[in-house]
């Protein structure tokens, strides 16, 4: 028998009752010492040939060297192209099993149409069971049946690898056991790029897979997601070895129990932390970034025919209009001209957000519905309309309604603090629309004009509506509005972060599926009930819950034109994969200060400064005419034109950086020089 050890954790090689040699991976903490164990047939995929499969071509023959540090197996192939054999090298690095495998050509023939990587065979029999960063959480529950997104389905041999570059942690995550004994495996890329990563169903478990860039998508090789609903073929990832060529792949490995059922993802973020250590990109100081946001914000404000406020777009080819809340956050436009007013002593910013807030509130009122009030505003025609979902009719939007609430909130408590008149009727509104939106239950998708709720779950579309609650209880003193947002938020935790089996979900109004933006709901409200009552449940629920945002954020930096680097940048939805600029990054750092938690600092951190890039510093810089312009995607993966970002640019991406970039600064400004960010102390 070899071993190698670190700490409470210890890989071995040994010879099974059958002969066969057998890698253990074991844990001080299991009972029965070993974790698991993978047959060393079954380490190896090697595939000849398109299209691919993921075949394990068994031993001829291995021997094995081990040293204290070190253990090294070379194989000889069985069913393997004539003359391939596989190095093997494991070894623990920085607390982390590395798995490096040499392939190498020792025939005078070419090898051609390999797809060469490792298998990790799980106990984990669910397909459920699996973590895709981005791609995949818990088989996608919440997704629509009728579309096409990442799935594994539970047929024997039915599989799912994606393209390194679509995982912001490039990592293959799986979980198993029962309530109260549980234990996960992560199989990272050691060093992502060009490689593959999933896993694979089978009558035994789960495979988790590392590749050299080969695609499965339900379970069809060759398979590429590349849009909404799309996939088309893909032919890369095959690779041709000459006589005496090698190819590396280079994997590592981490196993252990997680914190609770279903929270193993949080240790595959942390750990990837270390294996990773992300340096974010920061091209502007958060002053100059201030300066281009606010030249994008003065050129989307609209003071015309007695319509006042912040313009959805700017150029000629949109409907021209407001929209409050979603891609339009009209009123988070109105509170950072408000800030920029008080900080800077120009009194016309300040009376130009009243001037916005005013407007909304006295022409917004849903007719039949009081407390309710329609979203879109029609500069050209004068007329107000809701939101529009598979042909049923217009309707008021949770999402939407919940997030120009809690932004009226803060304009509120904005002017209050800098001894700014405040209309009673802004306060009355405030109370009326959070009373209109919060029943017994977490809140529905939306409501019909009249007052009726859309049919079927919420799932996290409703969030907003709950932080409207808790910023309501800021402005008004009464707990009966914190008690009711608390109750509210336990549900939400109940129902999708207890054991995260059914993710947040459906908070994108353009996409029916997992996405961030549900998460970041959920993470606000924990994050509001720990700064309002300091309970340490709360300290608890808003670290899961950035935990769980954080598999949405990159780790590394995929190939990209123009030196854009994606790390810090996070995903949109396992259906959406671009990055964007929607995320709490304020937040996030404040919390690791209320949580003595450095690595949630320097993470918010990172992305606010990464957020920099994309700006339009000088005219036609990024496809963009005016400075202070960005874009809503950039596209790090082959989902739409990798390595590109487009031109669509609603106004929420100049209302959510320029907000988080203000509080930013208020609260002290970014560290001095950006650092590569380790997870730090454990949990």
């Amino acid at each position: 028998m070899s071993r190698i050890a670190d700490g409470d954790r210890w890989l071995e090689l040994a010879e099974g009752p059958d002969g066969r040699p057998r890698l253990g991976f074991g844990h001080a903490a299991h009972q029965g010492g070993r974790c698991f164990e993978v047959d060393l047939r079954d380490l190896f995929v090697v595939s000849v040939g398109r299209p691919w499969a993921v075949l394990r071509p068994g031993l001829r023959s291995w021997r094995a060297a081990c040293d204290d540090r070190t253990l090294a197996v070379s194989v000889e192939l069985d069913d393997g192209p004539p003359g391939l054999v596989a190095d093997l090298r494991c070894a623990f690095v920085r607390g982390m099993l590395r798995l490096d495998v040499t392939w190498r050509n020792t025939s005078r023939d070419h090898i051609r149409e390999a797809v060469l990587g490792v298998c990790l065979p799980l106990p984990a029999l669910r397909p459920e069971s699996v973590t895709l960063p981005q791609v995949l959480y818990r088989g996608n529950p919440s997704a629509d049946p009728s579309r096409i997104v990442p799935r594994l389905g539970p047929c024997p041999d039915e599989g799912l690898v994606v393209e390194d570059h679509r995982l912001p942690v490039p990592a293959a995550h799986a979980e198993w056991g029962g309530p109260t004994r549980r234990w996960y495996a992560t199989l990272y890329a050691a060093e992502p790029g060009d490689g593959s990563l999933g896993a694979l169903s089978g009558g035994r478990g789960i495979c988790l897979l590392g590749v050299s860039g080969a695609l499965l998508f339900a379970g069809q090789p060759d398979t590429a997601y590349v849009h909404k609903g799309r996939t088309a073929p893909y032919d890369d990832g095959y690779r041709t070895l000459p006589p005496g060529a090698e190819h590396h792949s280079r994997h590592a490995v981490d196993w252990g129990r997680p914190t609770r059922p279903g929270h193993g993802f949080r240790d595959l973020v942390h750990r990837g932390l270390d294996l990773y250590r992300p340096h974010g990109a920061r091209p502007l100081e958060l002053d100059d970034l201030i300066r281009l946001k606010t030249s994008a914000l003065d050129r989307r404000w609209h003071d015309r025919d007695g319509a006042a406020g912040y313009l959805k777009f700017t150029g000629p080819d949109h409907t021209p209009g407001f929209l409050y809340g979603w891609t339009g956050q009209a009123l988070k436009l109105a509170w950072c001209d408000a800030r920029i007013g008080v900080e800077e002593g120009a009194s016309w910013r300040v009376e130009r957000a009243r001037r916005a807030v005013n407007f909304y509130l006295d022409g917004s009122v849903a007719p039949d519905a009081p407390g309710l009030r329609l979203s879109f505003f029609a500069t050209d025609t004068g007329t107000w309309s809701g939101f529009e979902r598979d042909g049923t009719g217009p309707f008021v939007s949770a999402r939407a309604y919940g997030d120009t609430l809690a932004d009226l909130a803060d304009v509120i408590l904005l002017f209050r603090a800098h001894g700014h008149a405040v209309p009673y009727g802004w306060v009355r509104a405030l109370t009326d629309g959070v009373r209109a939106t919060s029943g017994e239950g977490p809140p529905p998708y939306g409501w019909r004009p009249d007052g009726t709720p859309l049919p079927g779950a919420g799932s996290a579309a409703g969030l907003p509506c709950v932080l409207a609650l808790l910023k309501a209880h800021r402005v008004t003193g009464d707990r009966s509005l914190l008690r009711h947002a608390e109750a509210l938020t336990e549900e939400y935790r109940r129902r999708h972060a207890d054991d995260f089996a059914t993710p947040f979900a459906h908070a994108t109004l353009d996409a029916a599926c997992e996405d961030k933006e549900g998460g970041i709901g959920y993470f606000l409200c924990a994050y509001e009930l720990l700064r309002l009552t300091g309970k340490k449940r709360w300290a608890l629920c808003a670290q899961e819950a950035a935990d769980w945002l954080l598999t949405w954020v990159y780790q590394w930096n995929p190939a990209f034109q123009g030196g854009f680097e994606t790390t810090g940048w996070p995903g949109v939805s396992v259906q959406n994969h671009h990055v964007d600029v929607f995320f709490p990054a304020h937040e996030l750092a404040r919390l690791g200060d209320l949580v003595e938690r450095p690595v949630y600092r320097r993470l918010g951190e990172t992305t606010l400064g990464a957020f920099g890039q994309g700006v339009c510093t000088r005219p036609g810089e990024w496809g963009f005419r005016q400075p202070g312009e960005q874009a809503e995607g950039f596209f790090p993966t082959n989902w739409q034109d990798r390595g590109t970002s487009n031109t669509w640019n609603p106004s929420w991406v100049t209302a959510q950086v320029l907000s988080q970039a203000l509080r930013m600064r208020a609260a002290g400004g970014l560290a001095a020089q950006p650092v590569p960010v380790r997870a730090g102390s454990g949990r």
